[in-house]
């Protein structure tokens, strides 16, 4: 398992997503939040792996 410190990008996502949660926004923008969150996370982790294989 890889371990790495959480990006600031990921963070940023999750936070704007407990935003839109708290507002009570649109589902289509919270589902655009989560989409980010997920992608976020995904770039995250195969940098680390790069960077874990370089």
């Amino acid at each position: 398992m890889v371990i790495y410190p959480v990006p600031a990008a990921v963070t940023q996502a999750k936070v704007q997503l407990v935003i839109d949660e708290t507002a009570k926004a649109p589902p289509h923008q919270i589902n655009a939040d989560v989409r980010n969150v997920i992608n976020a996370q995904a770039q995250a982790e195969r940098e680390a792996l790069l960077d874990r294989k370089a």
